[in-house]
């Protein structure tokens, strides 16, 4: 009866332990939740980390056209402008390069003419100096904000005409370029290189200016010796009479 009792005794201890160390299937599936939630969690995330692609810039407003682009390629008669001396402005070169016929009398001013005839061209100073406007004219450069018409032109005793001035014009239609940021990583050299040039012009002058302070304590100093030798002599001569 003992060994009956010690048997059944012996296999409950077995079983007692073997569950000991099993994991209860309630905590293998909560593991396995709470991973899949931490995968959809971390896709989400990198999925708001994603940089979204810049849509293109389409401005709100458009250029309306002028009565010239309107009504298409007229003549200097249809156009109303009345002139001896035909004049061709010339904005840019080969293939890109536009051109715009006009007419105008001796002695007229440029800058009148182009703004009659639509001809854009960038002005600085609006006195000559700058060479914002400057353009060129046969072969000649000239600034329209303050040249006119040249009035000793000839006739061509053939055609009876002036000879067409053709005046080239600075292009003005530049490609901006923009990154978008506040800095970038040439932005952080350049800004290396201009604390290097500040501190070496700063070297270079402390240094200068050291030895300007050296040559004038040498030129006080050389002052003072002689003013005492001065006095020296003065109390020797006194001395003397007395």
């Amino acid at each position: 009866m003992m060994t009956h009792r010690s048997l059944i005794l012996a296999a409950v201890l077995l079983a007692i332990n073997c569950n000991a160390f099993t994991t209860p299937p309630t905590s293998q599936s909560s593991k396995s939740c709470i991973s899949t939630s931490l995968c959809m969690s971390t896709t989400t995330e990198n999925e708001k980390k994603k940089p979204k692609k810049k849509e293109r810039y389409v401005p709100k407003w458009k250029k309306k056209a002028t009565l010239a682009e309107e009504s298409g390629s007229l003549s200097i008669e249809e156009k109303g402008l009345k002139g001896a001396v035909p004049i061709t402005f010339q904005q840019g070169k080969g293939e890109k390069a536009t051109f715009i016929e006009t007419a105008a009398m001796p002695g007229q001013p440029l800058k009148l003419v182009a703004s009659q005839a639509g001809q854009f061209i960038k002005y600085g100073c609006g006195k000559g100096e700058c060479g914002t406007c400057e353009s060129l004219c046969n072969g000649k450069y000239l600034r329209p904000c303050i040249d006119s018409v040249p009035t000793d032109l000839e006739i061509d005793p053939e055609t009876g005409e002036y000879e067409t001035m053709v005046i080239q014009v600075k292009g003005t239609r530049a490609k901006v370029i923009s990154s978008g940021k506040f800095y970038s990583v040439k932005s952080i050299f350049i800004g290396f290189w201009n604390n290097l040039l500040g501190m070496g012009g700063l070297v270079r002058d402390k240094r200068a200016a050291k030895k300007n302070w050296q040559e004038r304590m040498s030129k006080e100093d050389e002052i003072l010796r002689l003013t005492q030798e001065k006095k020296k002599r003065r109390a020797e001569e006194a001395a003397k009479k007395n």
